[in-house]
């Protein structure tokens, strides 16, 4: 345990900017509390932040890529802000408008949030190894409460599991499996990195990286323990020296999957239900999204034929001796972004400004083709509203239109040239190089293009993807790549 003692060895004197330090850390922690904690420790760390680098983020550069991510937010406020002068002058006023407009104001918190941890690290005031500590601390222990939650009913403060879903310390939030996902990996590469030992440096990983499995398994987060393989998965491709480590610890994960699974005949039942209807939402949406029927007359042919066809618009179909076309979309997941799609229309450069989604979705309704219900009518438009699309990039799309869109591809081409540019420093086996592949490895898996997601503006998913980006961001800085 002498490694983690020389985490925090520095021949500078940190100790006057130690405050700093922790309350940054604690935002893996603040995530777990809630959005009034998070929102507090926010903006804790910018008054400090600010204090600490005074007058240093008015004089100093702001390089190529800050300056991408403030036209990104810039957009975001420029949309809301066409939509609501649209209301205002030509639609029915809405104060909802003014709302969203605040909120596209409030959302350059982030923005700034990104700046001081950038200039901070900058200066050498900020370290990360606090963080890297308190991230792993907070899932390995949401990890065994989550564990503990299931197999007794209740966690280790009372919170009681609902359906085979245990969340640990989220209570009936059920996002506890997103949050290990997206700081487990933290937690994998340090116990890699600190324990040294022949026997420890195998062991303690391994049992690390079951446990999380575990945990997600039992969250009933079914897209975060398939990212979570995913990533062991890129892991091991990196061929980082600790394969044999991934090895064992899958294969002890495995043995625990079977124990927990064969141990309860309810529970095994609830799970194979649970991802059966996953992967058919997987084959719906990528190899066949669509029901199509044709029928009435001679030569009839039908291929996959829907669950529910109206049947008095197949016998009209049939009496006029016709054929008849029903196209179903069959997955949610295409449905959401068939909405996002037919949102986006109208203001294709710009979009339609942020938390606009519902509103602009609901709003389809009045074209008689559409239908925007949970069921399906065959020969409409079928789609499905919500409150945010359920992915980042539909969301995006809709929001800031083709502008934002480029940006934000223009700022994935350079995060994917800065990894592979960078490769061999970052497989390095030392503590700054271990926590910029852990964010990294970690922003990809929480960016991943076609998975499911929440909304991209919620306080929660927004801080968490930025804390990660300013990570690398500054460590793309410190690692003086240009």
């Amino acid at each position: 345990m002498m490694q983690l003692k020389s985490l925090f060895v520095k021949k500078d004197n940190n100790s006057p900017h130690l405050l700093l330090n922790l309350v940054f850390a604690f935002l893996p922690v603040s995530l777990i509390l809630g959005s009034l904690i998070v929102n507090l420790n926010f903006f804790i760390f910018c008054c400090l932040g600010i204090y600490y680098l005074r007058s240093k983020i008015l004089t100093t550069k702001f390089d190529f890529i800050l300056k991408l991510i403030f036209l990104f937010f810039f957009i975001i406020f420029f949309s809301t802000l066409l939509t609501f002068i649209k209301s205002l002058y030509f639609d029915e006023y809405s104060s909802s408008n003014l709302t969203r407009l605040i909120k596209s104001i409030l959302f350059f918190r982030f923005f700034l949030f990104l700046v001081i941890v950038f200039f901070l690290s900058k200066y050498n005031i900020l370290r990360f190894e606090y963080f890297f500590v308190i991230a792993t601390l907070a899932s390995i222990l949401l990890s065994l409460d989550i564990i503990y939650q299931h197999f007794f009913g209740a966690d280790i403060i009372g919170l009681k599991t609902y359906e085979f879903r245990s969340s640990g310390f989220f209570g009936d939030e059920n996002i506890a499996g997103g949050y290990l996902l997206r700081f487990g990996f933290f937690a994998i590469f340090f116990t890699i990195l600190v324990f040294k030992k022949k026997f420890t440096k195998f062991l303690f990983p391994a049992i690390v990286i079951s446990i999380l499995g575990l945990a997600i398994l039992f969250s009933g987060n079914r897209m975060p323990l398939i990212l979570f393989f995913f990533g062991l998965l890129l892991i091991f491709l990196l061929n980082l020296k600790i394969n044999k480590i991934l090895l064992l610890g899958i294969l002890l994960m495995s043995v625990l999957f079977k124990f927990a699974i064969s141990s309860n005949d309810s529970y095994k039942n609830h799970l194979v239900s649970q991802y059966s209807s996953f992967i058919e939402e997987v084959e719906n949406t990528f190899l066949t999204p669509f029901d199509i029927n044709l029928f009435g007359g001679k030569g009839t042919q039908t291929w996959r034929r829907p669950e529910r066809v109206v049947e008095e618009e197949e016998s009209v179909a049939k009496q006029k001796n016709v054929f008849y076309k029903v196209a179903k979309v069959r997955s949610s997941y295409m449905r959401f972004a068939l909405a996002a799609y037919n949102t986006w229309k109208p203001s294709k450069i710009f979009g339609n400004g942020i938390k606009s989604f519902y509103t602009d979705c609901h709003k389809l309704a009045e074209d008689p083709e559409v239908r925007i219900e949970e069921d399906q009518i065959p020969g409409k438009n079928n789609m499905l509203c919500s409150n945010h699309p359920h992915n980042y990039y539909f969301q995006i799309f809709t929001t800031t239109g083709i502008i934002g869109t480029l940006i934000i591809i223009s700022l994935a081409g350079l995060f994917m040239f800065f990894i592979f540019k960078n490769l061999k420093i970052i497989k390095k086996n030392d503590i700054t190089n271990i926590i910029l592949l852990s964010s990294i490895l970690s922003f990809f898996l929480e960016m991943f293009p076609i998975r499911s997601t929440g909304s991209l503006h919620t306080t929660n998913n927004a801080t968490y993807i930025i804390l990660i980006g300013s990570i690398i961001l500054s460590y793309k800085k410190l690692l003086k790549v240009k």
